[in-house]
C-alpha cells in the first residue's frame, strides 16, 4: 500500500518532495477527477487531502469515509491556513446524526 496525496496548489510541494504521488488542485472539477485517479489506482491505501482540496468535493469525500474500509482517507490542514480540530462529537454527529 501507497500513499497519495489531493493537494491545493500552496500545499502540494512538500509531499512531492517526501515522494508521495501528488495532484495538485485549484478547482473542483479538478478535486474529483484526482480522487477519482486515487480511488482507481492500484495500490493506494491512504488518501491524503489538504482541506483546502477537500472544500471542492466534501460530499464524494463523505461518501467515500462512510461506504468503504479502504482507502483511509485523511484530512489534513492546508499550508498557511488555520484550522480548527473537529471534536468527537461533531464527527459522530455528522456521521450518524447523534448529538452526545
Amino acid at each position: 500500500m501507497h500513499f497519495f496525496c489531493i493537494a491545493d496548489n500552496a500545499s502540494g510541494l512538500g509531499f512531492k518532495l517526501a515522494g508521495v504521488e501528488t495532484r495538485e488542485v485549484s478547482a473542483p472539477s479538478e478535486a474529483l477527477e484526482a480522487l477519482k485517479v486515487a480511488v482507481s489506482s492500484e495500490g493506494v491505501g491512504v488518501i491524503l487531502v489538504t482541506r483546502k482540496a477537500a472544500s471542492f468535493m466534501e460530499a464524494e469525500l463523505d461518501e467515500l469515509l462512510y461506504s468503504k474500509s479502504l482507502p483511509l482517507i485523511l484530512e489534513i490542514p492546508s499550508n498557511g491556513i488555520e484550522t480548527r480540530i473537529k471534536s468527537t462529537g461533531e464527527v459522530l454527529k455528522k456521521a450518524i446524526g447523534i448529538s452526545i
